[in-house]
């Protein structure tokens, strides 16, 4: 299931790290793009204690308001994938980070391009005003020239710069 196995293979993986002495449990950060953006934030509020910081890039918080807004052919990727919201909503819940906000404990970044088909930075947007309202450590950019990803030097550059020293501050 989305937003379960996946997760917990990424957490696998820190933990092997963790046991193996090449990580400190302490200072694992969590970051990704798109899809990876998503399993950022899942592994930030499934898994508040494995993670010291996150930083998610163009993520999709809300399966509801991804499926309703993305092209057809993905739409029957998740109807094959997820099922149907209407007929599976507690599903859809339970796999979207922005109904499990209040679960983040580590500061969390979030980078969205303001014309993003695909992830929308409504999500982001709520997500950040939800952050806020709970008093959670967080830091939100949205590019208004941007859609999924970055194709400006100037941004990508901004993006990564402020990736960098977001992490670095917290790892």
């Amino acid at each position: 299931v989305l937003g379960q196995a996946d997760i917990a293979d990424i957490v696998a993986g820190a933990d092997f790290l963790i046991r193996k002495g090449l990580a400190d449990p302490e200072r694992i950060g969590i970051t990704g793009a798109s899809y990876g953006g998503y399993m950022t934030m899942v592994g930030l509020t499934r898994y508040p204690d494995r993670f010291a910081a996150g930083s998610a890039v163009v993520p999709f918080l809300n399966w509801f308001t991804e499926f309703a807004s993305e092209r057809e052919d993905l739409q029957y990727w998740d109807l094959q994938n997820m099922g149907d919201p209407e007929k599976s909503p507690d599903r859809f819940r339970e796999a979207s980070p922005a109904f499990f906000l209040d679960c983040i404990t580590a500061p969390v970044q979030m980078l969205a391009g303001a014309h993003d088909p695909r992830c929308p930075a409504a999500e982001t947007e709520e997500a950040d005003a939800e952050l806020k309202r709970l008093g959670k450590a967080h830091e939100t950019i949205i590019f208004p020239d941007e859609g999924h990803g970055f194709l400006k030097l100037k941004n990508k550059l901004t993006a990564y710069q402020r990736q960098l020293r977001f992490l670095k501050k917290h790892l």
